[in-house]
């Protein structure tokens, strides 16, 4: 095979004008219709090749402009995804927070309000949100939100307020562990933990008791929410007990809170 590979090339112009005589005789053969059709295929042929040579640029940048196409609408439903998404978790707080204040109707008047900072120059221990003087609110108000008990408004302004944090060293509440018992003690923050302070040794409390606003401390009104005992101390040294809390409320993804305008005789 190699040999008549090689035969063919050393040949190769007899063999084309050989092919060139052939192809003659073959056309002159042929009829008029025949020749006419040979010719249709022949150019049909060439126009085919050529649209498929000189095409190709435009069908590529047809398809990178569907391409962008795609990825621009992809990058669009994308966006009205997360959108929905966030339509969704709005609605459902803001439906606990609906519930919320219909079950305590009777104990004041709740303000909704929007988180719209948080304060780094405090650790984090404060918020900013959009109500202030203009809408009623003053300092030392009670702030909640659906879970439990946020903290307090430490500054108003015509337009927006500071609220202190029950995380703040210097937020404070009097509280009481629902239990027949009854045991009272103050709601703080020491040594980095949420703890409830001077509580008696011998204390009847238990691991998952809920701790509430007691009402004594002339700012925020009973039954407030603040935390559940997560750990208790060993019974058999100092004065006090040892109660560690967890607070009722996840302060780092406050969105909305409620603002309470309660009476001087509704704190108790």
């Amino acid at each position: 095979m190699q040999r008549f590979y090689e035969f063919i090339g050393q040949k190769r112009a007899y063999f084309t004008l050989g092919i060139s005589v052939v192809l003659s005789f073959v056309l002159m053969s042929l009829g008029h219709s025949e020749k006419l059709a040979l010719a249709r295929s022949v150019a049909t042929g060439l126009l085919e090749t050529g649209h498929r040579v000189f095409a190709w640029p435009i069908e590529l940048s047809g398809l990178r402009y569907a391409n962008e196409a795609l990825r621009e609408q992809n990058l669009r439903l994308s966006m009205e995804l997360v959108r929905l998404r966030e339509a969704k978790l709005e609605n459902q707080r803001l439906r606990e927070m609906l519930n919320f204040r219909a079950r305590h109707a009777g104990k004041g008047e709740h303000l909704a309000a929007k988180v719209i900072a948080k304060d780094p120059d405090r650790i984090a221990n404060t918020i900013l949100i959009d109500l202030g003087k203009s809408d009623g609110i003053t300092e030392r108000m009670p702030v909640v939100t659906a879970e439990g008990l946020v903290g307090r408004v430490l500054e108003s302004y015509d337009g927006t307020s500071v609220v202190q944090l029950l995380l703040d060293r210097n937020c404070r509440v009097s509280a009481v562990v629902q239990r027949a018992s009854r045991t009272q003690g103050i709601v703080m923050v020491e040594d980095s933990g949420f703890h409830l302070n001077h509580v008696p040794l011998r204390s009847d409390i238990e691991v998952g008791d809920e701790v509430v606003s007691s009402g004594l401390g002339g700012i925020f009104p009973h039954g407030l929410l603040a935390g559940r005992v997560i750990a208790l101390g060993d019974e058999e040294s100092g004065l006090f007990r040892e109660v560690e809390l967890e607070p009722a409320v996840d302060f780092s993804n406050l969105e909305e809170v409620f603002v309470l305008k309660v009476g001087e005789g509704q704190r108790n």
